[in-house]
């Protein structure tokens, strides 16, 4: 797992940073004349710079940033939970290698992205764009007094690998993850889920099904777990005891 990709996954979906957000963009418009004049060159170096940031804005002794807020700065701790099945808004997933009698790995996400206006205009847009996958990691990330939850997924390819037709939409899965080799997470909290069924027997294509969710009755709410208070003489570096945190109805793993 790339921890620093799964954090800023985290860090920058959690509506507790967004005003943060914002202000590092600013920053970067106002000390960088790329990024004044290229949104993609902005949100690039946004990316690769703003946990960095955060974390130089937020310490960890602060004493005018909520607890929440500094643990996200701070950053979680190197080892995470890996697990094969979760349950979410009500809706239970597994991850696609365990997901043989059933389609719970299928999920669809909505992301505001910077995108091209069409194929003709390649002037940049800020839009609503979809995304159709299917979870292939589950994983807790332990910020020392709470858990975040991440899906990391393989996602259909923009384009390539999704189209509408006859008022259907179907994606192909069997294309290269190159594009969301830096982007694969999303907050478990995000994800809606959906199931595939395949167009023939030859094809590669499947249709979109959304059903109405089963709603099982172990939210996580916002998509954080409260582990509780953390005790003052625990070094932050130091792995706790997390028996008490673990699930019964899934295997785990240290990743």
């Amino acid at each position: 797992m790339d921890k620093k990709i799964a954090h800023l996954a985290v860090i920058q979906n959690m509506a507790v940073v967004e005003p943060y957000i914002d202000e590092h963009l600013q920053h970067l418009q106002d000390t960088n004349g790329r990024c004044r004049r290229d949104a993609s060159v902005l949100w690039a170096m946004h990316s690769e710079n703003f946990a960095s940031w955060l974390k130089q804005q937020i310490p960890i002794d602060s004493d005018r940033h909520g607890e929440v807020l500094k643990w996200l700065a701070y950053g979680p701790r190197y080892m995470a939970r890996s697990y094969t099945g979760y349950i979410v808004n009500g809706q239970r997933f597994h991850t696609s290698l365990v997901d043989r009698k059933n389609q719970n790995s299928g999920v669809f996400y909505e992301a505001t992205a910077v995108c091209r206006a069409s194929a003709k205009d390649t002037s940049q847009v800020v839009d609503l764009v979809s995304y159709y996958g299917r979870v292939i990691d589950i994983i807790l990330l332990d910020y020392n007094v709470f858990y975040v939850p991440l899906f990391r997924c393989h996602w259909a390819v923009m384009g390539n690998g999704a189209k509408i037709e006859d008022g259907f939409t179907l994606v192909n899965m069997n294309h290269s993850q190159v594009s969301f080799l830096k982007d694969p997470y999303i907050l478990a909290s995000q994800a809606k889920q959906v199931f595939y069924l395949r167009e023939d027997a030859e094809s590669s294509w499947h249709v979109v099904m959304q059903v109405p969710s089963r709603r099982y009755n172990k939210d996580l709410g916002d998509g954080i777990a409260d582990i509780g208070p953390l005790p003052a003489n625990v070094d932050m570096d130091v792995h706790m005891d997390e028996s008490e945190n673990a699930r019964t109805d899934c295997e785990g793993i240290f990743v």
